[in-house]
This record gives structure tokens, sequence and C-alpha cells, in this order.
């Protein structure tokens, strides 16, 4: 056996192994011992973590991406246990997330590995075009299967819900890039329907429409239905802005679906072709102001005709220029492309509008911001797949590269030119997974929080996912103003060029970098921020974090069924004090993203008609 294939049988082995190995046990909301004291804040709302939990247990392919695995979600209820919400209780939670893949692999228990093909194979160097072919003809002759089958549900969507959860128009959704959201009753995480910009599945249709607004239908309409897995939502006006992507021309459809029920006039619904796009693209996330959207068009192909070429489907080309393509949110036409040097992009971190002084009109937005967590390489999708030794064959110098959190300033202004005045890295450490207060979507904000790492997050070399043992808190405020004074410089420049362990031993109050270090052997997830009641400052709130001690693995790295994880409530302001901890009743694996949902909106939800775990109660 090569070196090569040594390595990536290796990272197959480790990959499933500790707390990224699936678990298989659903509970219902079973309360939770804690300790410390839980903030008012939480009092009657639900943390919400999605994501991929292969439903095959122990027999988990040894090519399985962590990118692949059923969605799950997991979650933590603060349920009161009295009318004054004086006593709270909570209460954990977790489903599998009824996908269409989902239901129709269970009902076809001959299988021994997903419909899908592996997101490793996709990307993999090293895999050979014929099992790649294999695999995709395995993965359509199983979805015609499914719509000729009776006993088996029709795969109609390909998505399996477990990336992302968010909240719009009084519906909880679960994303996934391939495929449109689909809508979770909380606080149980049951699955209803997919949603299409009109009523979801399974619920009551009004006097409009009931037709997809986006998305496609019939026997291949998921080849067009590959959605973004992280729409945003405008805290305002209520409008969910997405998009879709395609293999085929015109390759990324723009959608905009306005909130429901309103008596003011609202802008009508909007849904149509980005023009400027030439080729399929590995488009994840995308950015959104409260006046522009920001589509990123990356050197990073999804394309099938790949294989033709002899490179995997999913290719980074260090070659082709990175473009940015921004328009107002309600006009597509007046769509400007910005080029500059490659990168790949996985999540923005926030956009905003900056408005010029003694502004009129159309024209008042001078420029627009985005801050985003970018990488030099695709390594970091070769280390979610435990596919090791498999760096960039052409751009060695590459390997290893984590993701900074990078500034863009986008110049509207000059009408001559696209113009990109401002590009640099805001900090030297790895950054991923960013949020910002919900007080802060669409606008300037001054903090960013993120995930990070003493060491490096992720590593192709070693054939290790993303582990997170350090939650960072950036003053990007502060950061930019400095980069702009220091005149930082483009493309390759860093404001701040300390690596981890010397922001760890800085002593100033006033430091723009604070970081939560995780005890030794424990690593957390993507962290969630609460506003305090009555916040007077931007970071005046709490994270919540799932955190797990990685000494309850066994010897051989495995873990027991009686491993536990952990919900810990961090202080925002000061990045040190845990306010309270709640004792799950299992562990949660390694996932992806979560979200908080408020009293209100739990209450506030849509009647539906029925679960989808009440149309196939066998599943």
């Amino acid at each position: 056996m090569g070196e090569s294939a040594k390595g990536r049988t290796g990272a197959a082995e480790r990959k499933h192994r500790g707390n990224f190995a699936p678990i298989q046990r659903q509970l219902n909301l079973e309360p939770c011992a804690f300790s410390g004291t839980i903030p008012v804040e939480l009092l009657g709302g639900q943390y919400v973590r999605n994501g991929g939990n292969p439903s095959f247990g122990d027999n988990v392919p040894g090519d399985l991406h962590m990118f692949d695995g059923d969605g799950m979600l997991s979650g933590v209820l603060f349920r009161t246990t009295a009318q004054e919400s004086a006593n709270v209780e909570p209460c954990f939670v977790n489903r599998y997330i009824l996908t269409d893949i989902y239901l129709a692999t269970k009902s076809m228990p001959s299988l021994r590995s997903s419909i899908l093909p592996s997101i490793a194979t996709l990307v993999d160097p090293f895999a050979s075009t014929l099992s790649t072919f294999t695999q995709l003809c395995r993965f359509l002759l199983l979805v015609l299967w499914s719509h000729f089958n009776h006993h088996v549900p029709s795969v109609r969507k390909i998505s399996v819900a477990n990336t992302a959860v968010l909240y719009h128009d009084k519906r909880a959704l679960a994303t996934c890039q391939t495929g449109p959201p689909l809508r979770i009753q909380l606080p149980n995480l049951d699955t209803v329907g997919w949603y299409n910009g009109n009523p979801a599945d399974n619920e009551h249709t009004t006097s409009g429409s009931a037709d997809n607004f986006f998305g496609r239908s019939g026997l291949f309409g998921f080849l067009k239905d590959w959605t973004t897995a992280h729409p945003r939502v405008d805290q305002i006006t209520g409008e969910l802005i997405s998009f879709q992507s395609s293999f085929l021309p015109p390759f990324v459809w723009y959608s905009l679906i306005p909130k429901s029920g309103e008596a003011k006039p609202k802008p009508p619904a909007l849904h149509a072709p980005v023009p400027g796009i030439s080729s399929p693209k590995l488009m994840h996330d995308f950015g959104v102001s409260q006046g522009y959207t920001i589509i990123l068009d990356l050197p990073m192909s999804l394309d099938p005709i790949n294989m033709l070429r002899g490179r995997p489907i999913i290719h980074y080309d260090q070659h082709l220029l990175s473009r940015f393509g921004i328009f107002p949110r309600h006009d597509l036409a007046r769509v400007r492309w910005f080029e500059t040097e490659p990168c790949f992009i996985f999540h923005t971190a926030s956009t905003w509008d900056e408005i010029a002084p003694m502004s009129e009109g159309d024209d008042q937005v001078e420029a627009v911001n985005m801050l985003a967590c970018r990488y030099k390489s695709a390594d970091m999708l070769y280390s979610m797949g435990g596919i090791a030794n498999s760096p960039s064959p052409i751009f060695p110098e590459e390997q290893g590269s984590d993701s900074r959190l990078y500034y863009y300033r986008f110049l509207l202004s000059d009408t001559d030119q696209n113009l990109i005045t401002h590009q640099w890295a805001l900090s030297a450490i790895p950054f991923e997974m960013p949020i910002v207060s919900p007080s802060c979507t669409m606008k300037a904000p001054t903090f960013i929080y993120g995930c990070s790492s003493k060491d490096a997050m992720f590593g192709a070399s070693t054939g290790e996912p993303m582990k997170v043992d350090c939650l960072v808190k950036i003053d990007v405020k502060t950061l930019i103003r400095r980069g702009i004074e220091q005149k930082t410089a483009e493309v390759d420049g860093c404001v701040d060029n300390r690596d981890i362990k010397a922001i760890f031993g800085s002593d100033d109050i006033g430091d723009p970098i604070k970081v939560f270090q995780a005890p030794e052997g424990w690593y957390a997830q993507e962290p969630r921020f609460v506003s305090r009641d009555g916040a007077t400052t931007e970071d005046d709130g709490y994270l919540l974090t799932l955190m797990f001690d990685e000494s309850q693995l066994n010897e051989d790295g495995s873990t027991s069924d009686d491993a536990r994880s952990e919900l810990w409530i961090i202080e925002a302001g000061d990045m040190k004090t845990v306010v309270a901890k709640i004792f799950l009743p299992q562990r949660v694996p390694y996932g992806f993203h979560g979200n908080w949902f408020t009293r209100q909106q739990i209450e506030e939800q849509r009647p539906y008609i029925s679960s989808r775990a009440e149309n196939w109660p066998d599943l």
C-alpha cells in the first residue's frame, strides 16, 4: 500500500472515533441537572444545534466525509416550572431530521451506506474516475428506484438538512446546500416538511398559490434545488434572502421571500438568475447587508464534467480569480463584479453598508464591507473528510492553511471601476464558524465571535476534522481602524500578527482579541450569542456552546455509552466566566451550526397538519 493510501486509511479510522462518532439514541425532552445560575434571558427559550450524524451506526463507511451525515438536531429547552418563570428545568432533546434521503434509506434495510455519494469521493484527488462514476450511477439508480417502489418514500429532495437551523416567518428551518430548507417544529424537533417559499409541506394552504416559489419539482428537480445552507433573515423587514445553485446554466438563482401577513406594502417576491456566472461553483454562503447582496464566485468548482478533465468533481483551481457579485437587494440587473486573488470562503461573518456623508437618494452607499473566513487552499475540505496527504498537488506550499478573519471593502461610489479598496486579515490566528450579536445582523458590528484552536483547526496532513478548544471574541471595529491607519498590505497583509499563545499572555484589558480557552482535554462547538436584558453594550450577554471532555474516551479513542456532553453558558463580556453548566444525558457529536430560539418564537409557530413521522410511522 502506498503512503498516500495508508494516510487515507488511517484518517478514515480516526475521523469516526471519539466525539466524531455518530449517536443513535433519540431522547424526548429529558430533564437535565445543572450547576450555576441560568440567566433569566434563557427562560422559555431553546438552544438547537444541527450536525451530520450518520444513521448507519457502527456500519459507517470508511470514506464518509464529516459533511455527509444525516441531519440530527440536538436541543436544550429551558422549560419553566412555574408561571412566574422563577424556576427552570433544562430539558435535552435530539431528533434525526426526516429528509427524503433518511426515510428512503431506512426503508431499504439491505443498504450498507447512504444513497448519496460521499463528499470525500467528490473532493479526493486520489479517487479514480471509475469509482466516482460508479457512485454517481448507484445514487441515480436508487433515486429512480424510490419513485417506482411503493414501499419506499420517493426521493424528491437530496438534502440531508445537516448544516444549520434558522427562524423565518414563524417557522424553524433546517438547512443544507443540497436542497431547500426543511421545516422543524420546536421544541420537540419534529420534522414537518420542505419549505420552498410558499406554505411548507404539511401546512394548511391559504388563498395564495401552493406551488414552490423556488426550487424545482419533477424526477430530477433536485439538480436545480441546491440552496445555500445559510439563508439570511432581515430582522427589520422579515425577508428571507437566499440563492440556489445548479450544474446547469445559468448556474445561480437568487431568491427573496418577504414576510407574509403584513398589512403594509412590501417588496414583491423575487426569484431570478444571477447574471455573470459562467460555470458551476461550490457556493456555501454569501453576504447580505441592509441594502446589498454579495454572491461569492470563487475558484472552487462543483462540476461533474471535471471527471472528463481528470479532476475531482469538487476542485480548487488556484489559477482562477475570486469574483464578488454585488447588487442592490431587489435589483439583480445592477450587479457589479469585483475580482481579486484566488481564495475560498466557507462562511461570511458580517456584511454592512457604509453610508457616504451628506448623501441622498439611491447613491447614499459609499461602499459595502464584508468580514469572512478566508482560506488560501482547499485543505479544509480534505481534513473534514479525513483525506490525509491530499493537498493541492500543484501548490504544495499552500498546505495546512487555516482560515483567517478577513476584511473586504468594495467601493461602490466609483462607477468607472470596480475597486476593492481594502482586503487583508484582521488576525493571524485560525478563525471559523463566525457569529455576531443578533442586534448587529446586516449592520456594522463591533465584535465577531468564533472558533479557534491552540494549534491548527484543520490539518490535511493529519486527517483530523475540525476540533475547537478556543472561543474567540474579536473587536473588529478596532482592528479595521488600526489596519487602515497602519496601511496594512493588501491581500496578504495582517493587522494583528500574534499567535494565540501570545494573545493568552496579554494582560492588556483593552486587547482587541479575547480568548476563552477550554480546559485541557475539553473541546467546544460553534457558540451562539444571547443578549442580556437591558444590555447597554453590544457584548453584554452570553455565549452558549456545547462542550465535551475527551478524558471520557477509551484508550483506543472510542466512546462508551455513558459519555456525556455539557452546554456551557459563558459571559461574553470577559470571555472567562462560566455562568452555568447544563449536564446533558448523553454526548452530542461534534457538529456544525446552532441557533437560539426565544420563548416568543416557539409560541408563535405556525400550525401544521401532520409531521413526517406521522406520515411514515414505521420508519
